[in-house]
């Protein structure tokens, strides 16, 4: 028995007529600064994890406008010059991607452009030391139910972009909200730990909250949370050093204008993530894909990561004894009976889930109830014997 889920993911979206099965003909985006092209700024010297997959793995994202011959070089906010379907704007919340369109503009190109799959990355500027929930919950100031209410907004937002998306036809794949509060900027701008906890808290709230409505909707959850606190550390346990290829990217560094500080873990604005950690970014991405459409992509290695910076490899791999496995950080949702993340449903799944089952640990949770019990073997048996979508 092999029931392969390409089909079923929603990472991104497999049109009716528009190729193989499990095939990603056209990838779309949505989201912020982070997906947004580093090309469009002053530290286009770098590049973002979006920018790497098109480059080093040939993933379709559509022409730039110039290529398309669009007057003036441009396709118009929120898009700028560069790829037809990357419809992530710098310095977008979960709030101003639905006013400015980013889900309906990318929704329409599943008829118009054949995009055929879809990442939604968003949420770190709906927390940036730079607005006032970051400020009124670090200070105290916001009353639990103002709280709750800008929780419920942040989720609704997410639901509704997702539903737009998933209408059109199109496949999705969420990512819930990074943690800005271990940012270097942030540590500057609030240096007390234990206030940037309360951020901290808030945000991990949503992300329960996203969590689930991943769950419900069936729809492919990437915990770039659990990414960034993995790099990063937490408010009481911060990392200064990240260690890829045998080389110590500073974490607190900053590049500069002129790209001489290649190790940065930042670039010269102090706030992005550099090529390097981007290309982290990049590799839990192709893993999701891989997992949900059996998309064959092949992660980048860490000296392609660091060569993608013009940094040398010093021939050590470090990069999984700090953050495990790239598939630790996806949950497809969608076929949640593709226990060990292959791609595929087969005996080695039932084998691996009744191992878990036999040991409680909390991934034997089958049906989120918080709970170890038979009824997570029950509904794992039913759903392994009906295979996925």
């Amino acid at each position: 028995m092999k029931t392969y889920v390409g089909m079923g993911c929603l990472l991104g979206v497999l049109g009716a007529a528009s190729g193989a099965f499990g095939q990603v003909v056209k990838l779309g985006a949505m989201g912020d600064s982070l997906t947004d092209e580093y090309a469009e700024e002053s530290y286009s010297y770098a590049r973002n994890w979006l920018e790497q997959v098109e480059l080093y793995r040939g993933v379709n994202v559509g022409p730039t406008a110039a290529e398309a011959g669009q007057p003036g070089g441009t396709w118009g906010e929120p898009r700028r010059r560069f790829f037809k379907h990357n419809w992530a704007r710098s310095g977008a919340t979960s709030t101003s991607l639905l006013s400015s369109g980013q889900h309906t503009g990318l929704a329409g190109q599943f008829a118009t452009d054949g995009v055929t799959h879809s990442v939604l990355l968003i949420g770190a500027n709906d927390f940036s030391p730079t607005s006032s929930a970051f400020f009124n919950i670090y200070h105290n100031l916001w009353s639990q139910t103002t709280i709750n209410n800008y929780i419920n907004t942040r989720v609704s937002n997410v639901q509704l972009i997702a539903g737009t998306i998933m209408s059109s036809g199109m496949r999705l794949m969420v990512s819930n909200f990074l943690d800005y509060s271990v940012a270097p900027i942030s540590r500057t701008l609030y240096p007390d730990p234990a206030k940037r906890e309360r951020v901290s808290t808030v945000v991990r709230e949503v992300n329960v909250r996203i969590r689930a409505m991943a769950r419900n909707l069936q729809i492919p959850l990437v915990d770039v949370h659990g990414l960034t606190t993995a790099i990063y550390g937490t408010n009481a346990d911060l990392n200064d050093t990240f260690w890829i290829g045998g080389q110590a990217i500073g974490l607190e560094d900053e590049d500069t204008t002129g790209n001489t500080n290649k190790l940065a873990g930042l670039v010269h604005d102090g706030v992005h993530p550099h090529t390097t950690l981007q290309g982290l970014f990049a590799n839990v991405m192709m893993t999701g894909a891989n997992i949900c459409w059996n998309a064959g992509y092949e992660p980048f290695s860490e000296q392609e990561i660091l060569s993608h910076a013009g940094v040398a490899y010093l021939g050590v791999d470090q990069v999984a004894g700090q953050l495990g496995s790239y598939a630790d950080y996806i949950t497809n949702y969608a076929c949640l009976t593709d226990f060990d993340k292959s791609g595929f449903v087969d005996f080695e799944d039932f084998d691996a889930f009744v191992q878990a089952f036999e040991l409680g640990g909390d991934d034997a949770d089958y049906d989120g109830s918080g709970f170890v019990d038979l009824e997570d073997f029950n509904s794992f048996v039913t759903d392994f014997e009906i295979g996925c979508p």
